[in-house]
């Protein structure tokens, strides 16, 4: 028995109907050896897996009268009829086809009685090739630990190596109610101690707070620290609509090196610019900059735990500026000053907080939120989230074929009606972006953009040079065929 930490369970806490709050790789891969069928041999892979991650075996049960957090208990009856299934695209079984797909399967709930995840493999792509649509619940798994699955079941050669035999099963008998009640007292009163022996490290953490308030106040910034109203901020329905696209990361890399800019500087830069094109278009954009919040990993290295490990920060996306270097600027500074913001937070902030009775209020407001239009009525206090995970950086393989993407698709909120993920692999930053669909029905053309913007950044990055302004780093611009939308 393992108690939910205050983070996970708020996955469960906010998910209604119109936002679920499951997360998915969505993989691609080659064909498989001829003759050979591709679910079945997922099914078996995956099958002889199993004991390696927990995650797998693993279960809710709640709290007595829902006092606190639930718990996961194990479930070694798994029903590989339900977790692992088959579908299969029509003629043509074109990538627009296999989007379409998955928007639908993300908009159904994971069932709460058995352990929360769902693998769907899909046939019948065009070239022979086969995708996997691996459903897995945000209260167990964050971008981290959705790696640490990742580099568990799949192998960096065309042969699988070796699994270890599963341990022998122990029949252990579920919680019952005095000992789930005691658990939860347990953890509220440990909670307690920990803040109390905390004092010194959050009075610090104050006073770094107050010195940045005077050192604002002492530069008269900017009033305005709301975000602007836009297409984006509103009540959700539960349609989905996905779009994927794909550019090269060393050549990412070397525009970063060439400005001055970390990676993700450069990721924001270039979503900030396809944000832009694509509410210009539509004669939406703001004057003020579009503001998002970036998911910050808490892991130490080598963490392997299946679990959230995660906290934001804010950064502006200076929309409102048209040159795409001087944007990138804009937003490095903006990002240097929220990671700065965050360093003096981050060693105090609470990983785990709970209160008695947490699953029924947070699970009730949420509900009320929806219901009552809340995101229409209240100014937003952010546009669009924009996360970078990293990824393996060498080739992945199952059942014998080459994984070609690994496309992210997140969940999206009420207020927060689009998200864009990325997942680096090999030389590549594969895009999924997820958004309601009555808001965004072409989402296309918002992922077509991010690659339109990629290249703009790189052409002024050569004129840049060609004019001889200095440059950090030289670089050599390769071919532009790696960046694509997914067709």
């Amino acid at each position: 028995m393992e108690r939910l930490s205050g983070l996970d369970a708020s996955f469960l806490y906010g998910e209604t109907p119109e936002t679920p709050t499951h997360t998915a790789p969505l993989w691609i891969f080659e064909p498989t050896a001829e003759g050979k069928s591709a679910f079945e041999a997922f099914r078996e892979h995956i099958r002889a897996r199993l004991h390696l991650l927990p995650f797998f075996h693993r279960k809710l049960a709640l709290s007595p009268i829902q006092l606190d957090h639930p718990v996961w208990i194990d479930d070694d009856d798994i029903d590989l009829d339900y977790h692992v299934r088959q579908v299969a695209l029509p003629k043509p079984g074109t990538d627009q086809q296999l989007r379409t797909l998955v928007s639908r399967l993300h908009m159904i709930l994971l069932d709460r009685a058995r352990p929360l995840w769902q693998f769907y493999v899909i046939d019948g792509l065009q070239g022979g090739r086969f995708a996997v649509y691996a459903k897995l619940h945000h209260a167990a798994v964050d971008g981290g630990a959705g790696m640490v699955i990742m580099e568990t079941i799949f192998s960096s050669s065309p042969e699988p190596g070796h699994v270890p035999p599963p341990p022998p099963k122990k029949k252990e008998a579920p919680p019952n109610i005095f000992e789930l009640i005691s658990a939860s007292y347990a953890s509220f009163f440990r909670q307690q101690q920990q803040f109390f022996a905390s004092w010194p490290d959050i009075s610090k953490a104050l006073a770094n707070v107050s010195r940045r308030m005077n050192e604002d106040v002492e530069k008269r910034p900017e009033l305005p620290t709301l975000a602007p109203r836009t297409i984006f901020n509103t009540v959700v329905s539960n349609q989905r609509s996905l779009g994927t696209c794909t550019i090269s990361l060393s050549e990412t890399k070397d525009i970063g090196k060439a400005l001055d800019a970390k990676l993700n500087d450069v990721v924001m830069a270039i979503c900030a610019g396809a944000l832009r094109q694509y509410l210009e278009k539509r004669d939406a954009l703001p004057p003020e900059s579009l503001i998002t919040a970036v998911p910050v990993s808490l892991r130490a290295s080598g963490n392997t735990d299946i679990n959230n490990q995660i906290t934001t920060m804010v950064c502006r996306l200076a929309t409102n500026i048209a040159d795409p270097i001087e944007r990138l600027h804009a937003i490095k500074e903006s990002s240097n000053d929220s990671k700065a913001r965050l360093s003096d937070i981050k060693d105090v902030m609470p990983r785990d907080i709970s209160w008695f009775g947490a699953p029924i209020v947070m699970t009730a407001l949420a509900r009320m939120s929806g219901q009552a239009d809340v995101a229409d009525a209240l100014p937003p206090i952010i546009n669009v989230l924009i996360s970078n995970v990293p990824g393996p950086r060498k080739e992945k393989y199952c059942v014998g074929a080459k994984m070609l993407h690994v496309y992210p698709v997140s969940a999206i909120g009420h207020g927060l009606a689009l998200n864009i993920t990325l997942i680096s692999y090999v030389d590549q930053l594969d895009f999924g972006l997820i958004a309601c669909r009555d808001t965004l029905p072409d989402i296309e053309k918002l992922a077509a953009d991010i690659v339109d913007q990629f290249e703009e950044l790189k052409r002024a990055v050569e004129q840049r040079r060609s004019i001889g302004k200095p440059a950090r780093a030289k670089s050599r611009t390769k071919s532009a065929q790696r960046a694509q939308v997914a067709t």
